[in-house]
């Protein structure tokens, strides 16, 4: 191949040629070697939450999975008190039960709005969640007595105790108090800061799942269980450090708001803004490094699929029919009639939106433990979000004119027609909005990962269906093909979220590429693993690891070095704009780790051609046609190359400038506690060596 005639299209540093050994996405490993070493390093994956790993670089301490419920106890119920004036009062439902009927009523700002009838499928079958059924209720005692005896346990420093105090006195109310009507300076200051940290959710987190409608967002009528959720995410990102204790004292607000709710009323799992700040809350538990926080939303995931399901966002294709029934918008003269029908179609839209933020929390889940997710792709909504010109809309009129031009297929992207798209290479509609372009390099996402799996079983060591992996290896090239089409498509962002959308499919695409080079990626981490571990390791595991490593890039050296490609490329959209999200934490993670093991056990020898050639630098965007044929050149033939602070990734001893630039990324994020335990992770591997 002439790189200066056929340049291979972004992302693919070489061409797709199943007879060509060094062109594939696998490393060229034959099955008598694979049979001498019987240990196995393909193990699936690693959950990187449910760990823990000590401050200090000597060593890893894990602790046993505990799946019990909450440990948290309900204050015990001496008197039933007369609930005070506004406030939430609830009956105790039957929790064993699954999600509520379908057809109980959910809220959308201060009105009660249902989905239509034709949207919440009931069938006559026992196990259908959104089977009619009457929970038994209970009382139990108000919400403020329960947040107030929760909140003793971990209080914050004294100077916010008073800002906590008036945090639970308005949020204990529903709707929420108007700012004119509160007399107390407590509740006065409690109101204003909570303003304050829902701006910053607006400012830093509302880009990355646009769930809440901004244009007619307001905080008298956001429900109080959503905006805590908000309030504790924007007062994790905010860049005042004294928030981080407020982020802490709102999180046990917000949860046991959760639990308080869920229980006393089942009809709230049909409420979509308490689907939403559930959803919101366990993106907070997962990049808070707070085990207990994630074993409680990985607990608590199941709830949200449910009440999804439920209320008919997540169901069975047989189901589709419904889904695809065309709304009719007539649109008027009045104006009064007009804004009615753009608040029925917020509705529809948030509840669309809230389905697929809850499949990519799902995702995200799925990435950071290496276990199956639960949302089954055959129950997504079979259309995308809208573009964000209409979401954005500020008006009835404006959204009308919008929705006019657009059409039906404008407004509502068939997911179908754009994979379908994307992964025979075509181009994409122009009108097809950042978040949902992103949303089918998740789904293509989703499917490589099952066909991972199905990889990892069919192992000699499990299953011995060898078969099985020659089978899909052209259709795990065609998806990957696909994922890049769908990068390409965002490669020019024209506002933030257009920027975040390409941030995280741009990652998710980089790190898919990693994952398919057959089980390398295993091998490293398996090697991390020992070496965060403190447990002994038996027949000396780590060293057969770095010796099969070494073994596999020196048999492949031109994979090995296109791989080391994507990896750099992780790095380079982190430096650019790195999104503050728990799963593209591990994904920035898992490129600097593959940059320092190539560096370690890569195979650096140059030939006589390129003695004399300049260093080529792998961290700069993918975009300039000069530089692409300069690294598909370095790919083929090998070469010094340089990334971030090391000028020469082949020479000895570059471990620790490698890890440096990674642990200055991850400062960045260092409100989320997973990028704090990723810092210790690069600690250890500096203080000892990959």
């Amino acid at each position: 191949m002439s790189s200066t005639i056929d340049i291979p299209q972004t992302f693919e540093a070489l061409p797709l040629d199943a007879n060509h050994g060094f062109l594939g996405d696998e490393f060229a490993i034959s099955p008598s070697y694979m049979s001498l070493i019987q240990t196995n390093f393909r193990t699936g994956g690693f959950d990187w939450l449910d760990f823990d790993i000590e401050s200090s670089p000597q060593g890893f301490r894990a602790e046993p999975f505990h799946n019990s419920h909450s440990s948290e106890t309900w204050p015990p119920i001496t008197s039933q008190q007369n609930p005070e004036p506004n406030e939430t009062r609830g009956r105790f439902a039957d929790i064993t039960s699954q999600p509520p009927p379908a057809n109980t009523g959910s809220t959308w700002g201060s009105q009660a709005l249902r989905l239509p009838d034709t949207e919440q499928p009931t069938l006559a079958w026992p196990f259908d969640q959104a089977r009619n059924s009457t929970p038994h209720m209970y009382q139990l005692p108000p919400l403020r007595e329960i947040l107030g005896g929760c909140w003793s346990a971990n209080r914050p420093r004294p100077a916010q105790t008073t800002l906590v105090k008036g945090f639970i006195q308005i949020l204990s109310e529903n709707p929420l108090p108007q700012l004119d009507s509160l007399q107390d300076h407590q509740s006065m200051q409690a109101f204003c800061s909570l303003q304050r940290l829902v701006d910053s959710y607006f400012a830093r987190f509302h880009d990355v799942q646009a769930i809440v409608h901004k244009p007619t967002w307001t905080m008298s009528s956001c429900p109080p269980i959503l905006l805590t959720a908000m309030a504790c995410v924007g007062a994790l990102l905010s860049d005042d450090k004294s928030d981080y204790e407020l982020s802490v004292a709102l999180s046990e607000i917000c949860s046991t708001m959760i639990n308080w709710m869920g229980t006393s009323d089942a009809t709230n799992y049909s409420d979509i803004s308490y689907l939403n700040a559930l959803c919101l809350y366990q993106i907070y538990s997962l990049g808070s490094g707070k085990r207990h926080l994630y074993q409680n939303a990985d607990r608590s995931r199941g709830l949200l699929i449910g009440g999804l399901r439920g209320i008919g966002l997540l169901n069975p294709r047989s189901f589709v029919s419904l889904d695809e029934t065309q709304e009719e918008v007539r649109g008027s003269e009045d104006d009064l009639v007009l804004t009615d029908e753009w608040k029925a179609w917020i509705l529809r839209e948030s509840s669309c939106r809230a389905a697929w933020a809850a499949f990519e929390y799902d995702c995200s889940l799925c990435t950071l433990t290496s276990r199956r997710g639960v949302v089954d792709l055959s129950e997504l909504p079979s259309h995308l979000p809208c573009p964000e010109s209409m979401w954005n809309a500020t008006s009835a009129r404006a959204w009308f004119a919008l929705m006019s031009r657009l059409g039906f297929g404008g407004s509502r992207p068939s997911l179908s027609v754009v994979l379908k798209l994307a992964i025979g290479g075509r181009d994409l509609p122009s009108f097809l909005g950042s978040w949902a372009k992103r949303l089918c390099a998740q789904v293509i996402g989703r499917l490589l990962w099952d066909l991972w799996q199905l990889e990892v079983v069919a192992k000699p060591e499990y299953l011995g269906l060898v078969s099985i992996i020659t089978a899909h290896q052209d259709t795990k090239k065609s998806l990957l093909k696909g994922l890049n089409n769908l990068v390409d498509s965002l490669a020019l962002p024209l506002s933030t979220s257009d920027l975040t959308s390409y941030n995280i499919a741009s990652l998710l695409c980089h790190y898919s590429h990693l994952c398919a080079g057959n089980g390398v990626l295993d091998l490293i981490l398996s090697i991390v693993r020992a070496l965060i571990s403190s447990e002994s390791q038996p027949h000396n595991g780590i060293d057969l690891a770095r010796d099969r490593l070494k073994l596999t890039f020196a048999r492949d050296p031109k994979t090995a070095r296109r791989l080391c490609w994507h990896a750099a490329q992780i790095v380079t959209i982190a430096n650019e704009y790195l999104v503050s999200a728990p799963c593209e934490i591990m994904r920035v993670f898992m490129g600097f780790i593959f940059i320092i093991a190539y560096s370690a056990y890569g195979d650096h020898k140059q030939s006589s051609s390129c003695e004399d050639s300049q260093s080529v630098r792998l961290d700069l965007h993918d975009q300039n046609l000069s530089h692409r044929r300069v690294v598909v050149k370095w790919i083929e033939e090998g070469g010094p190359a340089s990334c971030g602070s090391v000028q020469n990734i082949g020479a000895n001893g570059c471990t620790p400038v490698i890890s440096h630039d990674a642990q200055e990324i991850l400062k960045k994020l260092g409100c989320w506690g997973l990028a704090r335990k990723f810092t210790r992770v690069f600690q250890v591997v500096e203080a000892k060596g990959l």
